[in-house]
């Protein structure tokens, strides 16, 4: 299977992270370009989740500050002896802000507390703005 980042190149959208069914994709995909295949069993249609990193060159050695999350608005399925290519913008995602396009607050946070943990350990998202701050730690007033 392979994810297909259908983003102009003029968005700066890179793929930071991908999952569908029980399959992460290891390497950033800037827009325009596709993931190397990884190996997938057949299954029915399953929902794909991408996190997007505005602005972030894949190239750098720092993490990117800036999230989208997203998930596929219907499920994909891998038939036997196929490739399933998934395709990533916002007529297959939902959950980009600035295509008018929102995310509930409780499928944001399935996205970045199960699907993405990890990444977003220390954060939290905000759906209706599409926006990532950390979380105060502190105990203070």
């Amino acid at each position: 299977m392979v994810i297909d980042n259908n983003y102009a190149l003029s968005t700066s959208f890179v793929i930071y992270q991908a999952f569908w069914q029980s399959v992460s994709f290891p390497t950033p995909v800037p827009p325009g370009s596709s993931s190397d295949p990884q190996a997938a069993i057949p299954a029915s249609a399953n929902t794909a989740y991408v996190v997007l990193a505005p602005n972030w060159d894949p190239k750098s050695p720092t993490a990117p500050t800036a999230f989208i999350v997203m998930q596929s608005r219907n499920g994909f399925e891998l038939h036997l002896n196929s490739t399933l290519h998934i395709p990533v913008d916002d007529g297959n995602f939902v959950g980009n802000c600035s295509a008018g396009s929102i995310l509930s607050q409780d499928q944001a946070d399935l996205i970045t507390q199960r699907i993405f943990a990890d990444t977003f350990t220390g954060l939290r998202y905000d759906a209706t703005t599409c926006t990532t701050t950390g979380i105060d730690d502190s105990g203070g007033p």
